[in-house]
């Protein structure tokens, strides 16, 4: 299973809270990545969705390239907004999936995950991660406000997620 191109990614979540009406952050964007990634992870026996693995920072998971891309935006926590009337919109949309190339167990995974976790506030995204075993294993032995360049790996990843629907299913 190959990997996907992260930037096309990025581009087309952003792109798909335009469309649902769902105000995206960097911070936002940052947690829906992640959970991309987790579910993706768990569904495809540890097959990542993109290649880069997100770094334990105070706020949660942080993938460093899309932080790169867009830290302008990332301290003021401005809200993405593209310019697009409702055809441009749905174009670009409909552009981005089909560069993403999906499978379509693939594509229902995304929409699902976007779906779920979209709608949630910044804040409660944090919260989620702050709550879950990844995050706090790779923060291990730090202060809560350390600055932090330490990966949440694909095994802990599988492992904690893995267990949970175990245990849900139990």
């Amino acid at each position: 299973m190959k990997t996907k191109d992260l930037k096309t990614l990025v581009k087309f979540i952003i792109l798909y809270c335009q469309n649902k009406g769902v105000s995206i952050s960097p911070l936002k964007l940052q947690k829906l990545l992640y959970y991309v990634q987790v579910w993706h992870i768990i569904k495809f026996d540890k097959y990542t969705f993109f290649e880069e693995l997100p770094e334990a920072w105070v706020n949660g998971p942080v993938y460093r390239t899309v932080y790169n891309t867009f830290k302008d935006k990332f301290f003021r926590n401005d809200n993405f907004k593209y310019g697009y009337d409702e055809e441009k919109l749905s174009k670009e949309l409909s552009k981005h999936l089909d560069k993403l190339d999906l499978t379509p167990d693939q594509q229902k995974l995304l929409f699902a995950v976007l779906d779920s976790y979209g709608v949630m506030s910044d804040e409660k995204l944090v919260f989620l991660t702050h709550r879950e075993d990844p995050w706090n294993e790779a923060r291990e032995g730090l202060s809560p406000i350390a600055r932090s360049t330490n990966k949440i790996t694909v095994d802990s990843i599988y492992n904690y997620y893995t267990k949970r629907l175990k245990k849900n299913d139990a």
